[in-house]
């Protein structure tokens, strides 16, 4: 059985001569372009470029599919967003957000030929031609609500899509139509599978009534055009949400290894696949073959028919641990399919509750700052619920009684660490936590103005969020916490280049730098960083965080910190600020 045969096969539930390895997110890496002299940035803006890149998921890494394009900006350029390009080592991102909440965006009538929309379809073309057959490919599009996210703004979605999610639809309706029209021209080109990535509806972002009340039926429509198997790629833990995705119609869920997999695998049996994850930076990025190897098996032994890695494959992965996959698979028996799809009955419509809906209905959650004096609850209270002005006004009553550093100590701290626990405990999600975040730091700007030349800096920070990354949920919440527990905050904001990041340093010296970064093709400018900085003759502690982020990443760079959750941010700058130098606070925060 041929590698196309054997994924189309695999993907629809039929019989395999083994276990199929795949990757349904972007493919390329470092080892790749080197040896098959295709770059990036010319791989995003060239045809032949992309397909002979594309092509080394086939050729050199020996996987059963290829893949394109490499990004997930080429929707939102082609609908108007002004997108950066990322240089030979990191991907496009969207520079600026031109549309705002509830603004109707219409789809151009020649819409396959704007942005690099018409450079993707002769990719795919030429690798029809190319692989013979050899290799399904796989045309990849952006799901309705992360491409909302580049058009208006991660930030301004997650909270829209909290407080008014009607307003979000018609930048979700711009890109639903968008990606039909895509994915059809993509299936026409000679695409055989189209995988959907739907980032930015990670529970670990959004509720999960959120996803089954708005990004569902967005989901439904597209997955309903595509006239060619479907995978859906959701990132983070899916588990409050399997049984939506499931209901999505999509051929095959490609889910992270932060949810429970194996309980994936056996409430989809018999109505869709779920293709097995490895993660992609601890185990492919930094671990060793036999790793992997062991990772694969595992999986293989409980009886996933694809395996895949967990997301995109950050672009310094080795080769010789993304072929550890393959020789597994080789090695492996086909798994058993006991229910092919479509042979059990038709599923019905499962409704899906969030287990934060649940608690606070069941009253087994507080969202009471339980503080005893009136005043006090009064200011933290209004912060938890996420309410600015009803904040400002609390803030200026409890002035009459307390100082303007008590409030902040006795009330908007403990309301954020209160937000913050509850956010740990999965009650919150990360547009009350932003809701929150707002709201404190408009009680602590009047607490500020109030104490004048006599507000005391702790200490100073310089943060940014990586280049390339234009995720800034993470860093404007460290923020936040940061500010409101005394610190001076230099925020570089989103997309810094490396240099600018080194020049802040040297101008500002300050006790902390943090850097955030979202995506695994972006948290490689922390290293550079860190080198940089070490010519200048500069040692600082550099805290890091964000979803790609992880302490082995952090301890394979001098200096690096692993910041984890967003709490941990006011203890670190803390520490640092006392005269603890990077290593001391590695031996104290990192496990």
């Amino acid at each position: 059985m041929n590698p196309r045969k054997r994924f189309l096969s695999a993907i629809m539930g039929g019989r395999v001569d083994r276990p199929s390895v795949v990757c349904v997110n972007q493919t390329a890496t470092y080892e790749q372009m080197n040896q098959l002299g295709a770059w990036w940035p010319e791989a995003h803006y060239k045809a032949a470029s992309m397909a002979r890149l594309a092509a080394g998921a086939l050729n050199i890494l020996g996987f059963d599919s290829v893949r394109v394009p490499f990004c997930q900006t080429v929707e939102a350029e082609a609908l108007g967003v002004p997108i950066r390009d990322g240089g030979r080592e990191s991907l496009p991102a969207s520079s600026a957000h031109p549309f705002t909440p509830g603004e109707h965006i219409p789809v151009p009538n020649d819409i396959l030929q704007r942005g690099r929309i018409p450079v993707v379809l002769d990719a795919i073309r030429i690798l029809k031609t190319g692989l013979r057959n050899e290799a399904a490919i796989i045309g990849g599009v952006v799901g309705p609500f992360s491409v909302a996210g580049h058009l208006l703004g991660t930030d301004q979605l997650l909270m829209q899509s909290f407080l008014e999610p009607d307003s979000v639809k018609p930048a979700m309706e711009a890109a639903l139509e968008t990606a039909a029209v895509f994915a059809a021209a993509m299936v026409e080109a000679g695409a055989e599978v189209i995988c959907i990535e739907e980032m930015a509806a990670s529970t670990d972002l959004i509720r999960p009534s959120t996803f089954t009340d708005l990004v569902l039926p967005f989901l439904q429509n597209l997955i309903e055009r595509i006239q060619v198997p479907t995978v859906l790629h959701i990132c983070g833990n899916t588990d409050p949400i399997i049984d939506a995705l499931i209901e999505s119609g999509a051929d095959a869920l490609s889910i992270d290894c932060k949810a429970n997999v194996s309980a994936a695998l056996e409430k989809a049996r018999g109505r869709t696949t779920v293709i097995g994850p490895i993660d992609t930076t601890q185990t492919l990025l930094y671990g060793t073959p036999e790793q992997v190897a062991a990772s694969a098996e595992k999986l293989l032994s409980e009886g996933f028919s694809i395996i895949a890695p967990a997301c995109a494959v950050p672009p310094g992965t080795p080769t010789a641990n993304l072929r550890a996959m393959v020789d597994a698979a080789s090695k492996a028996k086909p798994a058993a399919t006991k229910h092919p799809i479509g042979s059990g009955k038709p599923s019905t419509t499962v409704e899906v509750f969030a287990r934060y809906d649940i608690r606070v209905q069941k009253g087994e959650v507080s969202t009471s700052s339980g503080l005893e004096d009136p005043l006090l609850a009064q200011v933290a209270d209004s912060v938890i619920k996420g309410d600015a002005r009803q904040t400002e006004e609390a803030v200026q009553q409890a002035l009459r009684k307390y100082s303007p550093l008590d409030i902040i100590n006795l009330a908007l701290v403990p309301a954020i660490d209160k937000v913050g626990q509850l956010w740990d405990q999965e009650y919150y999600f990360l547009p009350q936590v932003i809701l929150a975040a707002d709201a404190m730091q408009a009680g602590v700007r009047i607490c500020e103005q109030e104490m004048g030349e006599s507000a005391q800096k702790r200490g100073k920070v310089v943060m940014h969020v990586a280049e390339g990354d234009v995720h800034s949920i993470g860093k404007n919440i460290v923020k936040a916490l940061l500010v409101a527990n005394g610190f001076e905050v230099i925020d570089l904001g989103i997309d810094v280049p490396v240099e600018k990041v080194v020049e802040a340093v040297k101008e500002h010296k300050p006790h902390l730098l943090t850097g955030s970064a979202l995506m695994t093709t972006t948290m490689s400018a922390f290293p550079k960083i860190a080198r940089r900085l070490e010519e200048e003759g500069i040692e600082i502690p550099f805290a890091c965080g964000g979803g790609a982020v992880t302490q082995q990443f952090c301890e394979t760079f001098n200096m690096g910190i692993y910041g984890g959750k967003a709490n941990r941010a006011p203890a670190i700058a803390k520490a640092a600020a006392e005269g603890k130098n990077w290593r001391e606070l590695r031996e104290m925060f990192h496990r």
